[in-house]
């Protein structure tokens, strides 16, 4: 019977898989998984594996990229202080962020996946950044008609409820929120009608939305 023999431990600057990691995320436009499906090669991970094998061929822009994801991860140490519970993914995040070597491929397949995690991240940051630095004001009073056009920043469906709960914002700067039973495009523009149902902290509620067009 053949003896177990156990991984050999990596020793792997960790600078070095955080800039192969955005050097994949980058060339690859997203995250491609290992999967039957995954183009031979050319996945994040084996990609990350290249790199890390001849790391002359990650460019400068790349390991500034590395630094801000990293960065990104490490801010999680601030939820913990404010009493914010991560998620088991997100804690080992935050502590592969901290160390100065990678010595598992576990973790290296961990950090690989990390750029795409930052770019989500980053996007609902702007979000809520629009939403919470909207100048617009409020809309009509309650009970008005309206026919605003809008800009969808978040769309979330609610399975208690069987609904999209939609955040726009107009082109004046004023943010909108209402329930719609059709999701609604991120990014998108539409033109509704609807009618006022309340002011709650710089947000305009609409009831009874109806999309009339997409913009």
């Amino acid at each position: 019977m053949a003896r177990y023999q156990k991984p050999v431990p990596l020793n792997l600057n960790a600078d070095d898989v955080w800039a192969s990691a955005c050097m994949a995320q980058r060339l690859n436009q997203g995250y491609i998984k290992v999967s039957e499906d995954a183009p031979a090669g050319q996945t994040n991970r084996n990609l990350v594996t290249k790199f890390l094998a001849d790391t002359t061929q990650i460019t400068d822009e790349d390991r500034e990229q590395g630094k801000l994801v990293r960065k990104f991860y490490q801010a999680y140490t601030f939820k913990i202080l404010k009493g914010i519970k991560l998620s088991e993914f997100d804690n080992l995040a935050m502590l592969l962020s901290n160390r100065d070597t990678i010595d598992t491929n576990y973790d290296v397949a961990v950090i690989t996946s990390l750029p795409s995690g930052y770019e989500r991240g980053m996007k609902r940051q702007t979000v809520d950044q629009r939403i919470a630095f909207a100048k617009g004001g409020l809309i009509g009073r309650v009970g008005d008609k309206m026919s605003p056009t809008i800009e969808v920043l978040k769309s979330f469906y609610s399975q208690q409820w069987n609904t999209n709960y939609i955040t726009g914002i107009t082109s004046d700067d004023q943010v909108l929120f209402f329930a719609f039973k059709q999701p609604l495009e991120v990014g998108k523009m539409y033109d509704l009608y609807g009618t006022v149902k309340a002011h709650r902290d710089n947000v305009t509620q609409l009831n009874r939305v109806k999309v009339l067009s997409v913009v």
